[in-house]
């Protein structure tokens, strides 16, 4: 039996169009947030019957002395599927319930959308070190990442910590290419473009061949990604807690990313329609240029390039700091990180993951972008 077919835990229904305005109101009505530090938001997705709920129940029931909530984000054609796993009340309704595990985790259903059920659980009296957010099969983080990472009032209570895409690697090479001649692009490819960790379950049922050509089918999606190998997802759960992906302090772990991806082209990636490209430029750049270069690319979809994520480092014109720059989708955000050290290399460094990339227009357009100062 697949593990998927495992109970999940008890957890909090979500509806599938996201109330921003109310979500603001809420908080800031209900929740002093200035008080309190924010709480890191994982999302866990990935294809039906990859193994999320095995990798959420393994986080539950784990002795690793942490209060970790769980979400669960139901809707779509396998809503019928999901609800037959938690409880119900009269009429089907879903029972407002809080279960309390005897390692201090918690799983919970309530009968509200994402903006109650957050609201409640960072109301509670006793603080919580983590929440999961584990979505459908089918679901793109992408609308999820945007409302938890950059909204002004939502970041002060909680905080997208990273994406974590669970993968069955069995199944994997034949979920990538399930629509390659439709017109329904394969969901496997944007959840793996948007992860921070991709976990590569299963493992012990394919060969170490199978399984190297696998990282590679990924890294070439996504060289961003950090990738864990998994049987049934007991992994180190340190390995996908407190990423801090979107911390713009956290700028070390992004540097090294970059530098791992600074030899990245075009020619060493094959043709999948969705892949990763690094690009470079060593001078300096005018901030406002890089801003309307940005949201040409993000918002205008100049030059038909389809973006989904983007991250680098920016060496900017009369700053002695390095700039972070981040993207999901069309938000992005640009923020100083940490002032340059002595004889440093100050280059601009970027990495997109997207559909239909043109690498020559990229590195044109990035030149375009530098200071006349």
């Amino acid at each position: 039996m697949e593990e998927e077919d495992e109970d999940p835990p008890l957890a909090v229904e979500i509806k599938e169009t996201l109330d921003i305005q109310s979500f603001n109101h809420g908080l800031q009505n209900h929740v002093n947030v200035e008080e309190l530090p924010p709480v890191g938001v994982t999302v866990i997705t990935g294809y039906l019957g990859a193994g999320k709920s095995t990798l959420v129940n393994y986080i539950l029931n784990g002795q690793h002395g942490k209060k970790i909530a769980v979400i669960l984000n139901e809707f779509g054609e396998e809503i019928g599927v999901e609800r037959a796993m938690i409880n119900e009340g009269e009429g089907g309704a879903l029972v407002e319930e809080w279960v309390e595990l005897a390692n201090g985790c918690i799983c919970c259903t309530v009968k509200h959308s994402l903006v109650q059920a957050l609201e409640q659980l960072v109301q509670r009296k006793e603080r919580l070190d983590h929440i999961l957010l584990e979505t459908t099969g089918l679901a793109n983080p992408a609308p999820l990442a945007s409302i938890l990472w950059l909204d002004d009032q939502l970041e002060a209570a909680v905080k997208l910590d990273s994406i974590i895409t669970v993968v069955d690697a069995k199944n994997l090479r034949f979920q990538l290419k399930k629509h390659e001649d439709s017109s329904t692009f394969p969901e496997a490819f944007l959840q793996i473009a948007f992860a921070d960790v991709v976990i590569l379950n299963k493992i012990d049922l394919v060969s170490p061949d199978d399984l190297e050509e696998l990282e590679k089918e990924i890294f070439s999606i996504n060289s961003l990604a950090n990738i864990v190998h998994s049987v049934r997802c007991q992994i180190d759960i340190s390995l996908v807690l407190n990423c801090k992906a979107y911390d713009a302090s956290h700028a070390a772990h992004l540097e090294q990313l970059l530098e791992e991806n600074k030899n990245l082209t075009t020619k060493d990636l094959h043709d999948s329609g969705v892949r990763t490209m690094c690009i470079s430029n060593s001078h300096r750049v005018d901030l406002d240029k890089v801003r309307l270069w940005l949201e040409e690319i993000l918002w205008d979809k100049k030059h038909d390039m389809d973006v989904y994520r983007c991250k680098g480092v920016l060496s900017v014109v009369n700053s002695d700091e390095l700039h972070t720059i981040q993207a999901v989708r069309e938000i992005y955000e640009i923020v100083p990180a940490r002032k340059w050290k002595n004889g440093e290399n100050q280059t601009n460094k970027i990495v997109f993951i997207g559909r239909s990339l043109k690498e020559d227009i990229l590195v044109d357009s990035l030149r375009s972008c530098a200071s006349n100062y």
